[in-house]
């Protein structure tokens, strides 16, 4: 019951370590592309802001050139970082959450028999300590209790027995 007990709680150990790892590779791979949409930002300021500046300001001008490419740069930025935040769990999740549930219920299960067990040891305590409260103020009663009682209704089912068999 006790090895069930710890194998249960090992195998619980197990299933929320899976889940924590799960978790922190998600966020891990939240986090690089949050980062690296924050780079594409830096540098789509950086770089495309001067490239499409130049390409711009002839048609648009240096106001409406400088505006556009901005906005083309943070268009893309917002596009990195939707990706990075739909980014969830695979289907490991939902085998190390079944084997956590599992685990769980195993340690109901096991929790339930222990306190069975240790009501039915705090009952029998309970019996042997009256049987010896009673012995030990009433010998002559405890002692006719359990040893004459028994012996006469033997001896009464052996008379009954040997009428019967005559």
């Amino acid at each position: 019951m006790i090895d069930d007990f710890v194998r249960d709680l090992q195998l619980l150990w197990k299933a929320d370590s899976l889940i924590g790892r799960v978790w922190l590779n998600v966020m891990a791979r939240r986090f690089g592309l949050f980062v690296f949409a924050g780079l594409i930002g830096v540098f789509g300021l950086g770089m495309a802001n001067a490239a499409g500046f130049y390409a711009l300001q002839a048609p648009l001008g240096p106001v409406w050139a400088a505006a556009s490419v901005a906005a083309a740069d943070f268009v893309l930025a917002a596009i990195v970082l939707v990706m990075g935040r739909s980014a969830a769990p695979g289907p490991e999740m939902e085998l190390a959450l079944d084997v956590r549930k599992m685990a769980l219920d195993s340690l109901r299960a096991d929790v339930r028999g222990v306190e069975e067990t240790l009501d039915a040891l705090g009952h029998e305590i309970r019996t042997t300590k009256d049987m010896v409260l009673g012995f030990v103020h009433n010998p002559l009663d405890a002692a006719a209790q359990k040893l004459l009682v028994p012996a006469i209704m033997a001896i009464v089912k052996g008379m009954r027995a040997r009428k019967d068999h005559t």
